[in-house]
């Protein structure tokens, strides 16, 4: 705790593939949330187990098996829906509660003229305090790009929120933080 200013903390924790449950690599992360401030400033930093070539090679095929409709599984889609989820839980968490996504309830594949994938999704999200925001997602990603992701939540109450969001990192769907001017 810091007086008059808000609450810092630092985390340790482990990353794994969602379909092999193989270990990804240790992150160390600090978050903190400031008095008035809706969300936390976040700095993470990542230690990968695969080296970038293989992390490409598995993002390469995925992207293809998506892209081109020859083998995408529930899995795959889940994973990007997960991915794409992510941020709006990232968004809506506050401290002491906490959002994951429980449900992919619709998927919609769009057809585009550059090479990205477009999806949207309908998924449910609880929180930590029992309360479920129903949103309306669109995920775009390109290959050796971030994830795009923008959103339309309706809360229990039937208030609705929406949000434009993207990443800063490059390659793989795990990116997704910044950019928010970006629109597709």
């Amino acid at each position: 705790t810091i007086p008059g200013i808000g609450r810092k903390y630092f985390l340790q924790f482990s990353t794994k593939d969602l379909q092999t449950g193989q270990n990804l690599g240790t992150c160390l992360a600090s978050v903190f949330y400031l008095k008035n401030k809706p969300k936390p400033m976040v700095e993470i930093s990542c230690f990968q187990n695969k080296d970038s070539d293989q992390r490409l090679q598995e993002d390469y095929g995925l992207y293809l098996s998506i892209r081109d409709g020859s083998g995408p599984s529930f899995h795959h889609l889940s994973a990007l829906a997960s991915a794409g989820s992510s941020y709006i839980a990232w968004e809506k968490s506050r401290e002491g509660m906490t959002y994951v996504m429980t449900q992919v309830k619709n998927t919609q594949q769009w057809r585009r003229a550059d090479e990205s994938l477009e999806f949207d999704f309908s998924v449910l999200l609880s929180s930590s305090r029992s309360e479920t925001l129903s949103c309306h997602m669109r995920v775009v990603w390109k290959l050796d790009q971030p994830l795009k992701v923008k959103y339309d939540c309706i809360n229990e109450d039937g208030s609705a929120e929406s949000a434009d969001g993207s990443g800063a990192e490059m390659g793989s769907t795990s990116g997704f933080f910044t950019d928010p001017e970006f629109n597709f």
